[in-house]
């Protein structure tokens, strides 16, 4: 689904993307982990088209998201780690203009999301919860059942079994439509429970990658305070 060759997007020393290669089989679940400005936004985006690389390529399910992000739009989902919606809007008409927008788009399968994760969606956006809004962001990347699913800090704002409710969309999507699912987060937990693959970014560069273990969320953890830690200066 997933083949990046040689990325690079540079901005500054250490800041951006440095020779980064990347496969994602179909129907796989890989988490990005990385502290803050270390590279996953800059990779994301290049991923989804938003910005174009230095150099390298990046192919999802055989198209470049550089010359026709058109045709990746229509079978990818994406929620952006600071979501923004039309606040003046009642959520049921914002996810009918999604609704209607996307191509495939199936409304029973936005009911059936809407019971899921137990939200009114009749009041008005500005109105909503921060975790609220991130439920309706869920629905809407997910409602046409994308082929590739895109998860920017997906569960920020989610009380912890609203946490449960997202996980089980996940193994849903990955299991009955062979979803295959780039997921960036800090939650180590959330990542050991739906990653089968984890991957370490640190100064724009991917430099580890493992398969996730039973145990998955000690092995991260191990490998993230061996990869980050810095001596405490206090």
């Amino acid at each position: 689904m997933v083949k990046i060759s040689n990325l690079n997007k540079k901005y500054s020393e250490n800041i951006g993307n440095f020779d980064i290669n990347l496969t994602i089989p179909d129907g796989k679940v890989y988490g990005i982990i990385g502290p803050n400005g270390a590279g996953k936004s800059t990779m994301i985006r290049q991923i989804l088209g938003f910005i174009r690389p230095d150099s390298g390529e990046i192919i999802i399910n055989e198209v470049n998201p550089v010359t026709n992000s058109k045709k990746l739009m229509e079978f990818t989902g994406y929620v952006s780690g600071e979501v923004s919606l039309y606040n003046n809007m009642t959520g049921i008409k914002y996810l009918k203009l999604v609704h209607g927008l996307k191509k495939d788009a199936d409304w029973d399968f936005v009911e059936l999301l809407l019971k899921h994760f137990d939200i009114n969606a009749n009041q008005k956006i500005k109105k909503m919860s921060k975790g609220m809004k991130q439920k309706i962001a869920l629905i809407c990347a997910t409602m046409n059942k994308p082929k590739f699913l895109v998860l920017d800090e997906p569960t920020s704002g989610l009380d912890p079994i609203m946490q449960e409710q997202f996980n089980d969309l996940i193994r849903k999507l990955q299991k009955d439509y062979g979803t295959t699912v780039l997921i960036c987060s800090h939650i180590f937990e959330e990542v050991a429970k739906l990653c089968s693959q984890v991957g370490f970014i640190k100064d724009g560069r991917l430099i580890e990658e493992f398969e996730v273990e039973k145990n998955g969320i000690d092995q991260i953890n191990e490998r993230f305070k061996k990869l980050y830690t810095k001596e405490s200066v206090l």
